[in-house]
């Protein structure tokens, strides 16, 4: 029964050790308590006591020491390795944040800046608590430091120097005397009250001293005359000037820099047009309803002596070329210039319109002088400096000068310079009817600069509805146009591109949308005939599309899908007439204004260019030549363009192609051999344009073996000319060696950079004796040594924790890897059990 007691005591002895905890620092208390176990303290014996030294790691807990350490480390080496490579999201809590641009008003920054102003004062604060300067603005004389030209100042710099009397020292160092009092907050403002004095004064005796030192300087300049006089004697013994005291007398007496005018905004500009454009209205009203006339005859007569003699009757209403006095036929006083039958009132009345055509010519030519020299910066805004003399200086006849041809359309008359934007489209048309090209441009300018959104808030609609208004009137200008009327419209195409180059840049977002509109809209039209070329407006929107957007961008939302509407016309549309041929070379025209800057290449342009000459080439009934549709190999219209040998041919005179090309559909001779020589060139162009692709051997190879069965000799010698060069570019593109392939160089992988592992090395030499300063040195430099070793092994053990960290994230995306592998492997194994049986049964099936 003994032993059987011992064994159970044994065992709950032993169930006592395994259940005991593992890590003894868990129970531990920390350093700070009043008791410690004895078990956990460590203490560092030492074999020697010296005198002076001080130990301080003789007694400690390292187990205790190292958990605090290994948990400040995860606090923050760790928090920061968990968020390393990660961006925040930084939160705006201005007012008004959510406002777009548009939408902040002067309210809102104001109370914006307000605010900012307001958190600065807070923070700023206690540092102004101990300010001992006032913080008002500094001036001299009456002037701010700014305003003042020049900062020059002789007084010396020991001035400033300001050191506490001896007096004050004794009485607030050390201590202080027995009289001084004993609140703290008292004794500072006191101080901060002496010094402000005394700063006032010292300022006060400096201004005085400044004062008349300048005022020495004053008159000592009026004695320097009178002391500086010399005789002629003296002046002749003086040597020359050398070149540099020329240079500084020249440089003296230069003319210094102005400042220029200020930069207008485009707010003032907008509003100095329109304020421009509403008196040259006024103007045209007031000489429309004859409102001057009345003025002149309101004039009351000036005073004239009973003793004068009518020297000057014929002054005010006559020119000065003969003022000799005779009759005319009906008795009637006159003079000598007047005798080709006109009466005097007549003559006077001519005279007197003639003299305001050459006003009005002045005013035209001062306004073109005006717009040449600042076109960009639209100076035409402001007024000339010979109207406002005109209106202060009396009306007097002056000469003719001769009238320019080249009259500005900008400054015509006849169109009222103020027009409100139309409401509907019918009342635009109504404006632009029945008038001339440049007229319909001048009427477009002027709406624009009267409408500008910079002057109200509502233009922002009317510029979008205009530029509608100039979509639409461009769509009905070229979709029926006729051979007369067609180079006019393109004529008013090119005046109307700058104006809507303007007007897509006041609101690009909108103005591109109702573009895009327009260009879908024209593409499910052309959809549902996709052999059929579209009209003539579609091909003109290309060509807006082309001069008013980048067509070098990569993507771009407008030009892109120009670019691919102008690929499937040249792959689909049919060429069957004179119009489609003509329409055609305008698009490879356009796709390669659109790849000029990118290199971009467009294989319907090289494969219509083909069909081109294909056309041009004269075949038997039974020959095929290949060729990619949409032309055709034989028949009628694989010869559409092939001419004879004949004189008329050759004497053909060079022409480019013409605008009515375009709206005909008949074929002449002339235009056969025009078609050709506009292709060659344009074969030439798009050569040159890919010459640098990869590829661009096997685009134009085909070209050689077309332009060798031309038959040249029906042609002109122009059309032979260009026919060598556009051989020389295709040979020299077609012959050119291509490189081999070859993958991307990459650049190599950096290693990854290690921390450095730093070596504490120690030297047992034994100090000599020193002085007591290199024995302070020595000491000073021991604590930085120690501290310096300290440092180091903290780097080591981050370095160490680091790494650890670095591991478990390793382990722990392999262990991740292993699992989805596993499982891959395990659902594959699962597939293919499956398979197997269905192969099983299959075969089961069979017999």
């Amino acid at each position: 029964m003994g032993a059987k007691h011992k064994k159970a005591n044994a065992d709950v002895v032993h169930a006592k050790k395994k259940t005991q905890v593992i890590n003894p620092f868990e129970t531990a208390k920390p350093q700070t308590a009043r008791k410690l176990n004895p078990f956990d303290v460590h203490v560092n014996k030492k074999k020697f006591e010296i005198l002076g030294r001080i130990c301080k790691h003789d007694r400690g807990m390292p187990g205790v020491s190292r958990a605090k350490a290994q948990q400040r480390r995860s606090q923050t080496l760790g928090k920061q390795f968990e968020v390393k490579h990660k961006t925040n999201k930084f939160v705006d809590n201005r007012i008004g944040r959510h406002l777009s641009g548009d939408q902040l008003t002067d309210s809102v920054l104001n109370a914006r800046y307000l605010a900012d102003k307001l958190s600065q004062v807070r923070t700023s604060s206690k540092a102004e608590k101990f300010n001992l300067n006032d913080d008002e603005l500094l001036t001299h004389r009456g002037q701010t430091l700014e305003e003042i030209e020049q900062y020059r100042d002789e007084r010396s710099d020991d001035e400033d120097d300001e050191r506490l009397d001896a007096e004050f020292t004794a009485a607030t160092h050390f201590g202080g005397d027995g009289d001084a009092p004993q609140d703290r907050q008292a004794a500072i403002e006191d101080m901060i009250t002496e010094q402000k004095r005394r700063k006032n004064e010292i300022a006060k005796e400096k201004d005085e001293v400044y004062d008349l030192t300048e005022r020495l300087d004053a008159n000592y300049k009026e004695l320097i005359s009178l002391v500086g006089q010399t005789s002629k004697e003296q002046m002749r013994e003086k040597p020359p000037m050398d070149s540099y005291d020329r240079a500084i007398k020249e440089m003296t007496f230069d003319r210094r820099g102005t400042v220029t005018d200020k930069l207008i905004k485009p707010e003032d500009l907008a509003k100095q047009e329109a304020a421009r454009l509403e008196k040259l209205e006024n103007e045209r009203l007031r000489r429309m309803n004859a409102d001057g006339e009345e003025e002149t005859s309101n004039v009351q007569p000036k005073h004239r002596s009973a003793d004068d003699l009518d020297d000057s009757y014929f002054v005010a209403g006559l020119d000065d070329e003969d003022t000799t006095l005779a009759y005319d036929q009906d008795g009637k006083l006159c003079t000598h210039s007047n005798f080709d039958g006109e009466s005097g009132t007549n003559k006077r009345d001519k005279e007197v319109n003639d003299s305001d055509d050459d006003i009005e010519e002045e005013e035209k030519d001062d306004s073109d002088d005006s717009s040449e020299s600042d076109v960009d910066n639209l100076s035409d805004l402001k007024e000339s400096d010979s109207d406002s003399e005109q209106e202060l200086l009396p009306q007097t006849p002056k000469e003719k000068k001769p009238q320019k041809s080249n009259e500005p359309a900008s400054l015509d008359t006849s169109i009222p310079f103020t027009i409100k934007m139309p409401k509907t489209y019918d009342n635009f048309t109504q404006l632009l009817n029945k008038r001339s090209v440049e007229q319909q441009a001048t009427i477009v300018e002027r709406i624009m600069k009267c409408n500008h959104p910079k002057l109200e808030g509502v233009n922002r609609e009317n510029v979008i509805k205009l530029y509608a208004f100039l979509l639409q009137y461009i769509h009905e200008l070229f979709e029926d146009a006729s051979e007369d009327e067609i180079s006019e419209h393109f004529q008013l195409l090119s005046l109307l591109v700058p104006l809507m180059y303007d007007l897509t840049h006041l609101n690009p977002e909108r103005m591109s949308n109702t573009l895009l509109d327009v260009i879908k809209e024209k593409y499910s039209t052309y959809s549902k005939h996709p052999k059929m070329y579209p009209t003539l407006d579609t091909l003109v929107y290309f060509k807006l599309v082309s001069n008013i957007y980048s067509t070098s961008d990569f993507r771009h939302p407008l030009a892109t899908p120009t670019y691919i509407f102008m690929q499937d016309i040249l792959s689909h549309a049919h060429v069957r007439t004179r119009q489609d041929i003509s329409m055609g070379i305008l698009l490879v025209t356009i796709a390669l204004e659109f790849g000029q800057r990118s290199k971009r290449l467009l294989p319907a342009v090289f494969n219509y260019l083909q069909g081109i000459v294909h056309m041009c080439i004269p075949k038997q009934p039974d020959e095929v030549l290949e060729i990619t549709p949409p032309f055709e190999r034989n028949g009628p219209f694989s010869k559409l363009l092939a001419i004879g040998c004949s004189a008329e041919s050759k004497a053909i005179e060079q022409m480019p192609l013409q605008a009515t090309d375009l709206v005909t559909h008949t074929l002449s001779l002339d235009f056969k051999v025009r078609v050709l020589s506009a292709t060659l060139g344009l074969i030439k162009d798009a050569t040159e344009l890919v010459g640098e692709h990869v590829g661009a051997t096997y685009l134009a190879t085909p070209f050689l073996s077309l332009l060798s069965r031309l038959p040249i000799e029906s042609y002109p010698a122009y059309v032979n000319e260009n026919l060598n060069a556009c051989k020389n570019a295709l040979e020299q593109v077609a012959t050119r060696p291509m490189k081999p392939l070859a993958p991307a160089e990459k650049k190599p992988k950096a290693l990854r950079m290690l921390e450095p592992r730093f070596e504490a090395v120690y030297d047992d030499k034994r100090r000599p004796k020193m002085t007591k300063e290199k024995e302070e040195r020595a000491k000073l430099l021991q604590k930085i040594k120690r501290e310096k070793k300290g440092a180091i092994r903290e780097i080591r053990r981050d370095t160490v924790y680091l790494q650890e960290l670095r591991i478990k994230k390793q382990l722990q995306s392999d262990n991740e890897r292993k699992e989805k592998v596993k499982r891959i492997y395990q659902e594959a194994a699962i597939q293919q059990g499956e398979l197997n049986e269905l192969a099983r049964a299959n075969k089961r099936k069979k017999f």
